[in-house]
């Protein structure tokens, strides 16, 4: 016959591998559903629109098919895709996430179709990322680019969108046209609007290096990162009634704001702060640029 202990081991055993079996599928749960990207660092103002919903981005929120992004004047952006890519854009940019998806049938494969329908951006396949499988097909304009392990640029413009190949090999379609492999480093693919493509060609490192520059990161300039240890208090308010229309406003400019409570003499105050600045130049650097609108003035840099 088993003893009590015994028997209360054996139960107690079995409720710790329910419990386990439990969190396990909890985690796998999650990660199916995190298919996406995260933003990682940005200069404002950026937005994400989900659902008809308009919000300011900031370091860590994530992105998932059907959202669009979108980036204000002098604004850049940096995303890192859960699969290992960097993608960047540019001032006056907007890319669409048409899916974001992990398919599990094909044993993991990452799969995304990306849109973007003006300004500048790149596609970079990191050292981690190229151990991933991938199905990654970007529209930039009229130009369809098949991506399986590369880094790119491209820009929508007006009138006409370019493509071009810094590394890896791509394929490329211009809309109504046969598609063709891109395999040489360094080259470029220009289609006018209404007008013949023009034939690959190498890119000057001049012009290279002026287009790559236009979806870099601009330290000293406002650079919000994950990691951002700096603040700009923007002002106190005495109610919070007060402070969410300010909020709102801030928000619906590409300013991620948000309510700090503060006590000072034992009074309560709602202070409107924009956190996650590099540096304290970069936080200096948005208070000079915000001072003036919303009815702000003399924001102060606090580090935390």
């Amino acid at each position: 016959m088993k003893s009590i202990d015994h028997l209360y081991y054996t139960e107690n055993k079995q409720s710790c591998f329910i419990v386990l079996f439990f969190l396990c599928s909890l985690l796998l749960s999650f990660s199916a559903i995190a298919d996406g990207a995260k933003v990682k660092a940005l200069q404002m103002p950026a937005w994400l629109e989900r659902d008809g919903n308009l919000i300011a981005l900031k370091p860590g929120l994530r992105v998932q098919s059907g959202d669009k992004v979108s980036t204000g004047a002098n604004a850049r952006l940096l995303l890192e895709m859960d699969e290992g890519s960097l993608l960047k854009l540019g001032e006056k940019a907007e890319l669409n996430f048409d899916k974001l998806i992990r398919t599990e049938e094909k044993q993991g494969l990452f799969e995304a179709v990306l849109r973007l329908a003006k300004g500048a951006f790149r596609f970079t396949t990191t050292t981690l990322g190229k151990a991933q499988k991938r199905q990654v097909n970007v529209r930039i304009g009229a130009i369809t680019v098949g991506i399986r392990g590369t880094d790119i640029w491209g820009n929508s413009k007006t009138d006409k969108d370019i493509l071009c190949l810094i590394e890896g090999k791509i394929t490329a379609q211009r809309a109504g046209e046969p598609e063709f492999e891109m395999h040489d480093p360094l080259s470029f693919y220009i289609v006018p609007k209404n007008k013949p493509a023009l034939p690959v060609a190498p890119v000057p490192d001049a012009k290279l290096a002026k287009w790559a520059a236009e979806t870099e990161l601009q330290n000293g300039s406002g650079v919000l990162n994950i990691d951002g240890k700096w603040a700009v208090n923007l002002m106190s308010l005495a109610s919070e009634s007060a402070a969410k229309p300010i909020i709102a406003s801030l928000t619906a400019a590409g300013f991620p704001a948000e309510i700090e409570i503060a006590l000072v003499n034992g009074k309560k105050w709602y202070r409107l702060r924009v956190s996650g600045f590099i540096s304290r130049e970069d936080a200096s650097a948005f208070a000079a640029i915000i001072e003036g609108s919303n009815s702000i003035t003399h924001p102060w840099v606090v580090k935390f």
